[in-house]
């Protein structure tokens, strides 16, 4: 009887250890959970650019709510409520470059990205390999913008036969099928009289897209400016550029012409920029001279942003739509990881300034013609863009 007890005592007490063991293995403890938000927070105090942006357009200071903020992690009862904390935290930033990774196939995805790259070193980190197992929820909207898409979402067709070109770019996607096939539409417009790209709703993806695009049509070769403004005190941000080998200038040798309509806080947060000189040279087998339209509206974001830039700045096509969404021309957001919990956080690295020193990220890119109803539409006839190219082109 002594020993069957005995025996039993010893079970209990092992269960009890290996649960105990399980819970403080597999949960963050409130200390870690505030000591990573310190760090984030220390991150975006010292690094983020557009803090007053933010004050100023959603009226939110996300400095001085640090308090709030802390509370509301303390209160966390577990990681899946800190990770909901966190990234709801993370987006009164307001900036869709800057959210938390919360996923494992976003994980994965920014992973293979950088795969080729060293700017980043800690995707095999013990802690955030495991942290990412763990995660196998797929609750975000964090790679839509550069998802996988097919050349059957493009749409290449003819508004009027063999005089308005029509190209529906959903995605400035890479892949030499895609490019191929907008490429081969663009052979066939040599004697046509209009050209209309389509970026409704286009969230972003990679230059290349566009710049083929404009190598393509372009009568010569075309160059935009701009400048990169950072916060290079950040030993993040000053990380993150001196990896990828960007020399900055100091930020007082900003142009005048510039200085006009830059943001108040350029000289007392920023230290340093980078000017950017973006030419597309001219494709030697050029056929089409007609006219070319941009199509725009407020999902415009990302690359497809920074293709509205070089449109509105270098005159490469006529804006047609609503103002876009913003926070293109510069280069990658930045990612840095959590040392607690293994998350991974991306944040906008620069303030992108046009030409004539305005903001993009607050003023967007305003269309040459504005449409109250820029919604596109399956038939080009009901389409108020579509509507106002045909106006414009009746009317020269």
């Amino acid at each position: 009887m002594k020993k069957s007890f005995l025996l039993l005592f010893s079970i209990i007490i092992i269960y009890l250890l290996v649960a105990c063991t399980n819970t403080s293995g597999n949960q963050l403890s409130k200390s870690e959970k505030i000591s990573d938000f310190q760090y984030l927070y220390k991150v975006i105090e010292e690094g983020y650019p557009f803090l007053e942006v933010n004050k100023r357009l959603n009226n939110i200071d996300w400095l001085s709510k640090k308090s709030d903020y802390l509370k509301r992690i303390t209160n966390t009862k577990n990681d899946e409520q800190f990770i909901r904390s966190l990234s709801s935290i993370i987006y009164e930033l307001n900036n869709k470059h800057t959210h938390l990774i919360k996923d494992k196939p976003s994980y994965d995805y920014f992973k293979n990205v950088y795969s080729t790259s060293n700017y980043f070193g800690f995707f095999d980190e013990k802690v955030v390999v495991n942290r990412y197992e763990k995660l196998d929820f797929t609750s975000s909207n964090e790679i839509q913008s550069n998802n996988y898409s097919s050349v059957d979402k493009l749409i290449l067709q003819d508004v009027i036969n063999n005089e308005v070109g029509y190209m529906y770019i959903p995605e400035m996607l890479k892949d030499k099928e895609y490019l191929t096939a907008i490429e081969n539409y663009i052979d066939t417009l040599e004697d046509y009289k209009t050209l209309v790209i389509d970026i409704r709703g286009n969230r972003g993806g990679s230059d290349a897209c566009w710049n083929t695009i404009v190598s393509k049509l372009a009568k010569n070769d075309l160059t935009s400016t701009g400048y990169m403004l950072f916060r290079y005190n950040s030993p993040t941000i000053r990380n993150y550029l001196n990896r990828r080998e960007l020399s900055l200038e100091s930020i007082s040798k900003l142009p005048n012409k510039a200085r006009e309509n830059m943001p108040s806080e350029t000289f007392d947060m920023f230290s340093g920029f980078y000017k950017i000189n973006k030419t597309i040279p001219k494709n030697n087998n050029y056929k089409f001279d007609g006219n070319i339209y941009l199509l725009v509206d407020n999902s415009v974001y990302s690359s497809s942003e920074s293709f509205s830039i070089f449109c509105k700045d270098t005159g490469f096509a006529t804006l047609i739509g609503e103002t876009t969404g913003g926070d293109g021309g510069g280069i990658d957001p930045i990612l840095f990881y959590l040392k607690n919990s293994g998350l991974i956080v991306r944040m906008s690295s620069d303030m992108y300034i046009t030409s004539n020193g305005t903001c993009n990220e607050e003023f967007k890119t305003i269309p040459d013609y504005e449409i109250q109803d820029c919604t596109r539409t399956s038939n080009f006839a009901d389409d108020n863009c579509i509507k106002k190219v045909l106006e414009l082109e009746k009317s020269q």
